[in-house]
């Protein structure tokens, strides 16, 4: 009897630790599952659809000034693009008081912080202090922002916010500034010891008790975050690169960018050539589900109107970033813009793509030879389609509307998949012009190095 009262206490033993642990587990994945939905994205209410502006770096790289900022201002205005939906006009780095200049306007010296602990104004670029140009900008109608960076110092080496990142946020909202970019140069503060997504966490908190709406951007591709060919035994990687480069999927930016930042950059910065605009814009490739309104992957600032590339390339470039529902951050200079270059950055369904209110980052959707087909829905329940040509003969762009005998069995429901509808009223919608009706798969023939962006309306 006592056997078998001991062996009755050793089973109630046994199921009650299997209760026990499942019990645990269960409540584990409800923590982690709560933790996930309340902090993927960050809710401070600004950005609810991707931010419109204009950067002092493309163009004028440290040489910055209040003039220039105030003129660009006025032309954001004069010219149409605040009307067209741009409004921020941003201020890069050149900014802060330096005691020693690099011949190419970097700074080799950064002056000391103030008595209260704050980055101090360059006087002889901004005579009056940041407080009377935000009063400027916003008497405008128009918002503006600023830039710092994680380390101790700026990418050109003036002073940054690393382990001042509370005081540097209310010195901003201060000062009346509506967005930051925080920029992630030198090798002060890496990923692996996570530096980085603590400095950007206390640059978050800070701006959010500042109780001001301020967008709030995160530059994390200098050098870079993802890999391009992982290689997670670092064989001849440099050790400037070992120190910002993902190695686990935990610090790749998309993943903590979200609950951190409004926006964020993964690659490297854009230059004004064809290479470099396919390079970021393949790096969103499979990033769509990470992008929300208020929280938006960005290919960096576009380059139309810089002169290097030619038009049809800038067309391509525009329609490529609408699609994905980037923010468009322009780098030339707006005062001396051709007409050509005003009419694509103002085209009005463009535009409208890429603000759409649901925010939806597109996806690739066909890749064949030199042909990208790329696409997007539309919060009025039509897609947005762009047909890319990246090389320099003139290709076949073909769009599968559903499935079809036509089809050589790689279209697997069609283009639009799992949306399901046979056939379509399309529209070139930087032409403007009604295309008509058609069944099953529509094409094209797309010129050299360009791309149509067209509006798909299942019928």
């Amino acid at each position: 009897y006592q056997r078998r009262v001991r062996e009755i206490k050793k089973l109630s033993s046994h199921q009650t630790l299997r209760f026990s642990m499942r019990t645990s587990l269960i409540l584990s994945c409800i923590v982690l599952l709560y933790f996930i939905f309340q902090c993927y994205s960050l809710p401070n209410g600004v950005a609810l659809t991707p931010p419109l502006g204009w950067s002092s770096w493309n163009s004028f790289y440290f040489n910055i000034s209040e003039e220039l900022i105030k003129q660009s201002a006025d032309v954001m205005v004069s010219s149409g693009l605040k009307a067209a939906g741009y409004e921020y006009i941003l201020i890069d780095d050149g900014w802060p008081s330096c005691l020693s200049f690099r011949a190419d306007g970097s700074c080799s010296k950064p002056a000391p912080r103030d008595d209260y602990g704050r980055i101090t104004v360059n006087k002889a670029k901004f005579p009056n202090g940041f407080k009377s140009l935000t009063d400027y900008i916003h008497s405008k109608g128009l918002k503006i922002g600023i830039y710092t960076a994680v380390s101790a110092t700026t990418c050109g080496g003036y002073t940054g916010s690393l382990h001042h990142e509370k005081v540097d946020a209310q010195t901003f909202a201060d000062w009346g500034f509506d967005f930051v970019k925080h920029d992630t140069c030198n090798e002060d503060c890496g990923i692996h010891d996570e530096c980085l997504q603590t400095s950007t966490a206390a640059m978050r908190d800070g701006l959010n008790a500042t109780g001001r709406p301020i967008v709030y951007y995160i530059d994390a591709g200098n050098p870079t975050t993802p890999q391009r060919l992982y290689n997670p035994f670092h064989r001849h990687v440099s050790p400037e690169a070992m120190i910002k480069v993902a190695n686990k999927w935990q610090e790749l930016v998309w993943i903590w960018g979200p609950s951190t930042a409004n926006m964020w950059k993964s690659w490297f910065d854009r230059a004004d050539d064809w290479q470099s605009l396919i390079d970021n814009i393949h790096m969103q490739i499979s990033l769509a589900i990470y992008q929300e309104k208020g929280a938006y992957n960005t290919p960096d600032m576009v380059t139309i109107g810089q002169g290097a590339m030619t038009q049809s390339q800038y067309r391509a470039q525009m329609f490529l970033y609408a699609v994905l529902g980037a923010p468009i951050i322009l780098g030339n200079d707006i005062r001396s813009m051709d007409n050509f270059t005003l009419s694509l950055i103002t085209a009005p369904e463009v535009l409208k793509v890429d603000q759409d209110p649901d925010c939806v980052q597109g996806s690739l959707l066909r890749a064949v030879g030199d042909t990208e087909v790329w696409g997007k829905p539309l919060a009025d329940n039509t897609f947005a389609v762009v047909i890319l040509n990246k090389g320099n003969q003139p290709s076949d762009g073909v769009v599968w509307i559903g499935d079809s005998s036509d089809c050589d069995g790689s279209c697997n429901g069609g283009d639009f998949y799992p949306a399901s509808f046979q056939s379509a009223h399309v529209r070139d919608l930087y032409a403007r012009q009604d295309l008509g009706v058609f069944k099953n798969k529509f094409n094209i023939r797309v010129p050299p190095t360009d791309a149509y962006i067209l509006k798909f309306t299942p019928l």
